[in-house]
């Protein structure tokens, strides 16, 4: 009897999250990605400098894309990355960590590329919001569903490994983002719950085992390079075991 039981909120706690993830999954923008990458790749090459593109480019972005611009380098120009929230700025190379940061903003990617070295991509979202009510429904569920497994656990079993709770934690925050601003911070509040609590290190030094830099820059205060100047994406710690960590741009030293 206690193994069809605990086989039976196993397969409904998959079944729950699984139905979340489809419930809260974007539908296709109803703009022409590659139309959008290529507007942006004009705007970037009009302007004089990686910040001047990172706002050109934001200009022309719809509400909630993102964008990746790579150009090429001059001579005896060091590769550098520029990012503001929505726009990083590449020179040199393709930075894969950016790139794969704009992937999972989710919707639908597209890019242009120029033949003298020029290249961008972007990510608009979703224009159709998810159904708050049968999101909020399902997380609820799911919660509950992970109750009374650990109610089982505590009988008969052992508590779940880190692991476990790490892979959770990961699947729930990376749906984060595609969720309706109530029922994000209903997720908010239930990860506060278990312990989890969220990482926002803006002003603290940048440690490269738990902060993940997506770009930097420049300061003339030498006290503040090598700190964090800003997050772009929060990251989430189970007490001091940092569980998803935080994408931030880190201050560097002004060369000019």
């Amino acid at each position: 009897m206690y193994r069809v039981a605990i086989a039976l909120v196993v397969l409904g706690a998959l079944i729950t999250f699984t139905s979340l993830a489809l419930v809260l999954s974007p539908g296709a923008p109803d703009v022409d990605v590659r139309a959008v990458a290529v507007r942006a790749l004009d705007s970037a090459r009009r302007a004089t400098d990686s910040v001047a593109v990172a706002d050109e480019v934001a200009g022309v972005l719809p509400p909630g894309a993102r964008a990746v611009v790579v150009r090429p380098a001059h001579d005896n120009e060091q590769p550098s990355r520029t990012a503001t929230p929505r726009v990083a700025v590449l020179v040199g190379d393709v930075d894969q960590a950016a790139v794969g940061l704009l992937v999972a903003s989710g919707g639908m990617v597209g890019a242009h590329a120029t033949p003298d070295g020029w290249w961008a991509s972007v990510a608009v979202p979703a224009t159709v919001p998810p159904p708050t009510l049968p999101a909020l429904a399902l997380l609820v569920g799911a919660v509950l569903l992970g109750a009374a497994a650990t109610g089982v656990n505590r009988t008969k079993a052992a508590p779940p490994s880190s692991r476990q709770k790490d892979v959770l934690v990961r699947g729930l925050t990376d749906l984060m983002p595609k969720l309706p601003e109530g029922v994000a911070w209903q997720a908010e509040n239930l990860l506060a719950a278990a312990g989890v609590r969220l990482v926002v290190p803006d002003g603290r030094p940048v440690d490269p085992r738990r902060h993940h830099v997506v770009g930097t820059e420049p300061t003339d205060d030498e006290d503040a390079v090598d700190t964090v100047a800003r997050t772009v994406r929060p990251g989430y710690a189970d007490g001091e075991r940092m569980v998803v960590c935080p994408s931030v741009i880190a201050y560097v030293p002004d060369e000019g």
